[in-house]
């Protein structure tokens, strides 16, 4: 049963009650009353039908004033959403769809406002923030948001025509056969702290600083007459003219570097540009995380690197205003725990000893996927060369390892089960018969409790080990292909919840819980999926969660899609997970939605139905249905 909005005083309470829910809440006064005054007031009794799966939209659209709308998708009725006081159906067209996608149907007596679409439509068109909000709401891309902050003060831009003038006019370059004075003079006039040493071609060849100057010349190690060649650094680490900050910082953090330079295609192979200095970084970034992972790695004993990782967190806190800024923090957090292990294992080789034979040590997990953004433990495994004085050795400087991250504030890791309790050190023969018996008896072997021994990225030592290992396991897996198709079985065992509505997630079966695991039930089934279809195509190097993803989407063009939404959920359950993990110290796994704002909850629901899609993509993938 319907009533029209005749008076006054109901249309400026439909206005005042909308203008307490988003996207509503972002239109003005005049647009909210006239959006109130296009529609009407619609009773409705519990098991009504508003509209069926496939039908065209009609006039109007619901905003939910008291009561529920459960949206139920095929033959079947598998729920896809419930809907509560603010929410709206039957707004698709507003996005330029032309039937209805899900049947609605009205859960318990309810009252909704039925208000006019193409007026609706023609609001959004003149709010973009409205028309942002609905994006996420119907999760038809992706969305733009927080990228402002990200050129920082000094405007950089990588690859514009303005960016690459700047770098080409303040390159000082000439041959390695100058002389030092030459090249201190050149830098001197220029008021640059760095000399490109470039070939004939203009290709780099070696890059002098003022550090040289001051460590070789001011000394007196090197006279001022020698050539350039005899004392500047080689090789010279390059990078493309796209280069952002965020990448320029990351490749000095990697090789312990203040200089990079810009070539044509971002190899020592083409000709120089530019230089990009650790300051012009710094400026960008608005702050100095170089600065902080120099610090690091010059710590002086674990009391110190705990103060440096509680810096570190309020970093990546600072620099996560969305989902967007994932990928970046991630890198930078994984870079920056990384060099914090170093530092840790420097200390454990000084009381372990020389090592008497080669070994590797490496990452295991989320550690090894270099997703360490919040409070993580720094999980890592032994390998040693095939004898028992180095497989000794190296499982005691594991144990060293361990005692000085928990110092640093490191959560213990967890220990998985390869062999024996607590083992987390083999031979490479041992690991190689280890793989191989997984894949031949995976459930005997008890794959589910090892699956973190399949996110290998050597820290230290020698990688030429774990290569062994992983060709082992890649001509296992060639003769068991089972096993792949049994890998993504289990992939499919965690689903993500339905919705969340009035504060709760709401699973399949109807169940609503006050909390949710990102971890078992939005981060670990989107790593499990990506991990599945990492072994599939044998690659067995790349780790990353995105990187999997962005790889699967390269071999499976018929999916790049739900790849694509699976990556977007994922750094939004990161995002999520990194906020809240960063303010309360700890993982943050556990979260509750009736924390969030609405507008938040908005976003994790579209992650939900993202992860949908991509468990059903995996399904039907490897056959099964379901």
């Amino acid at each position: 049963m319907a009533a029209g909005l005749k008076t006054s005083a109901i249309i400026l309470r439909v206005a005042d009650f909308l203008k307490g829910f988003p996207p509503f809440s972002y239109l003005a006064d005049e647009a909210l009353l006239e959006l109130a005054r296009s529609g009407r007031v619609q009773f409705c009794e519990k098991g009504e039908i508003l509209f069926d799966q496939g039908t065209t939209h009609g006039r109007y659209f619901y905003v939910i004033n008291k009561g529920s709308v459960r949206l139920v998708r095929g033959e079947e009725q598998k729920l896809s959403d419930l809907r509560g006081p603010g929410d709206f159906v039957g707004a698709g067209a507003v996005l330029g769809e032309a039937t209805h996608t899900d049947a609605a149907l009205v859960d318990e007596d309810s009252i909704l406002y039925a208000l006019d679409a193409s007026v609706f439509t023609r609001l959004c068109a003149e709010s973009p923030r409205v028309s942002r909000f609905l994006k996420v709401y119907f999760a038809t891309e992706e969305v733009e948001t927080g990228t402002a902050h990200r050129h920082g003060p000094s405007g950089w831009r990588g690859g514009t025509e303005e960016h690459l003038a700047r770098l080409k006019k303040g390159l000082v370059s000439g041959a390695a056969a100058l002389t030092v004075r030459e090249a201190a003079e050149a830098m001197s006039a220029a008021d640059s702290a760095v000399f490109l040493a470039v070939e004939d071609d203009g290709k780099p060849a070696g890059v002098l600083t003022e550090t040289d100057l001051r460590n070789e010349i001011a000394t007196g190690r090197v006279a001022i007459e020698a050539a350039v060649g005899d004392i500047m650094r080689r090789p010279v680490i390059t990078v493309p003219p796209q280069c952002t900050p965020q990448d320029a910082l990351l490749e000095m953090i990697r090789h312990g570097i203040r200089h990079l330079c810009v070539t044509e295609d971002g190899t020592p192979q083409s000709r120089a540009l530019g230089m990009i200095s650790e300051k012009s970084v710094s400026l960008a970034q608005g702050r100095d995380p170089l600065a902080l992972v120099q610090e690091i790695r010059r710590a002086d004993s674990p009391s110190s690197l705990r103060a440096m990782g509680q810096e570190l967190d309020l970093l990546l806190a600072g620099d996560l205003h969305s989902a967007d800024d994932v990928p970046w923090c991630t890198r930078l957090a994984a870079e920056a725990r990384r060099a914090m292990f170093h530092r840790a294992e420097s200390w454990a080789r000084e009381k372990a000893g020389p090592a008497p034979g080669s070994f590797a040590l490496a990452l295991t997990g989320q550690a090894g996927r270099g997703e360490t953004l919040t409070a993580t433990s720094m999980a890592v495994a032994g390998l040693a060369a095939d004898d028992e004085k180095t497989r000794a050795w190296t499982k005691e400087l594991l144990g060293h390892i361990d005692e000085f991250l928990a110092a640093a504030g490191f959560p213990a890791a967890p220990t998985p089960d390869p062999q024996e309790p607590g083992a987390r050190c083999l031979t490479v023969g041992e690991w190689s018969e280890f793989f191989r018996s997984l894949v031949r008896d995976p459930m005997g072997g008890e794959i589910w409790k090892q699956m973190a021994f399949f996110d290998l990225s050597v820290v230290a030592g020698d990688p030429a080990l774990l290569e062994t290992v992983f060709t082992a396991l890649r001509e296992e897996m060639a003769a068991g292909p089972n096993f792949i198709r049994l890998l993504a079985n289990d992939a499919l065992g965690n689903l993500p919840p339905v919705t969340i509505y009035e504060g709760y997630a709401v699973e399949a079966d109807g169940l609503a819980r006050e909390t949710i695991d990102l971890r078992d039930h939005a981060l670990g089934p989107v790593s499990d999926v990506a991990r599945v279809f990492h072994l599939d195509g044998g690659d067995l190097r790349t780790t990353g969660t995105l990187e999997r993803l962005a790889a699967a989407a390269q071999r499976f063009p018929q999916g790049a899609d739900v790849f694509a939404q699976g990556a977007r959920a994922f750094r939004v359950a990161q995002y999520f997970r990194a906020v809240q993990g960063l303010r309360d110290g700890d993982d943050g796994y556990e979260l509750r939605p009736a924390a969030l704002s609405r507008t938040e909850q908005v976003q994790l629901k579209s992650a939900f139905r993202d992860i949908g899609a991509l468990i059903a993509f995996t399904a039907n993938h490897y056959g099964f249905k379901g």
